[in-house]
């Protein structure tokens, strides 16, 4: 298994540089849309839509399709499953995810990008008798991101409070993550997201809170983004075996 990671890594480096950009490095075309889980306050541009999908353990398979109708308003829905690829019987998650995300502020010289947006789609494996994923949906949300130019690069802080509603009503609270976002070059960049997961209420998936997040993201042809995400760094999900590894691909084009 890290045999195939590293050539997927050596594979697309090498791809990527022969062909035009997608939403990673410095000569990004499109602006990113989540640091890993957690949504930034960049935005599809009016016009343009993207496909994006995600693998996660126990053959687990999320796919995205969102839109941009108007100018700094995206629109977009998702749905997730176990079992997609492998054996056994397919287990879906209850409800699609519904994505809702408008800019509020764009970012300036002087100050960051915001944005308010609603996103129910959790992350990985859905549990249908506690009817939760494992990762909660950030649910409503507010998000900051701000980018500098510097010795390495573009480098970018994002931020956002949220409040999700996958827990029970009587256990909800306010969350908040922080992340960033650092260029690799032209076609690259390495993403570091941190989510102190307050509003986890129990033990049921997490030993202890906390889940450190990082991912390697390359552009690799007209729109094509790809990442490895290395999921959960502190190892706090219970039962744990080390760090979870997934594969992401996303489109993004106009329409």
């Amino acid at each position: 298994m890290k045999s195939i990671y590293v050539f997927l890594i050596l594979f697309f480096a090498a791809y990527g540089y022969v062909f035009t950009q997608g939403a990673a490095g410095d000569g990004a075309v499109y602006e990113s849309n989540y640091i890993i889980d957690q949504p930034t306050a960049g935005i599809l541009r009016k016009g343009d839509f993207s496909v994006y999908t995600q693998t996660f353990p126990q053959g687990g398979l999320l796919v995205g399709l969102s839109a941009s109708p108007f100018t700094n308003f995206s629109m977009g829905f998702s749905y997730s499953g176990t079992n997609v690829v492998g054996t056994g019987s397919v287990e879906w998650q209850k409800m699609p995810g519904i994505q809702l995300k408008l800019r509020v502020l764009d970012e300036r010289i002087n100050w960051p990008a915001i944005v308010v947006g609603l996103n129910s789609q959790g992350r990985e494996s859905y549990f249908e008798g506690s009817e939760r994923f494992m990762t909660n949906s950030t649910g409503l949300y507010l998000a900051v991101s701000k980018n500098y130019s510097w010795v390495l690069g573009n480098i970018a802080f994002h931020g956002g409070i949220n409040y999700s509603f996958d827990t029970p009503s009587d256990h909800r609270s306010p969350n908040f993550y922080v992340g960033m976002e650092q260029s690799i070059g032209s076609k690259g960049s390495l993403n570091f997201e941190f989510n102190p997961t307050i509003d986890e209420y129990n033990k049921e998936v997490m030993s202890h809170k906390g889940m450190l997040n990082m991912s390697l993201r390359w552009s690799i042809y007209n729109g094509i983004t790809i990442e490895l995400h290395a999921r959960d760094l502190l190892e706090n999900y219970k039962n744990s075996n080390g760090f979870r590894r997934s594969l992401v691909f996303e489109y993004v084009s106009s329409f």
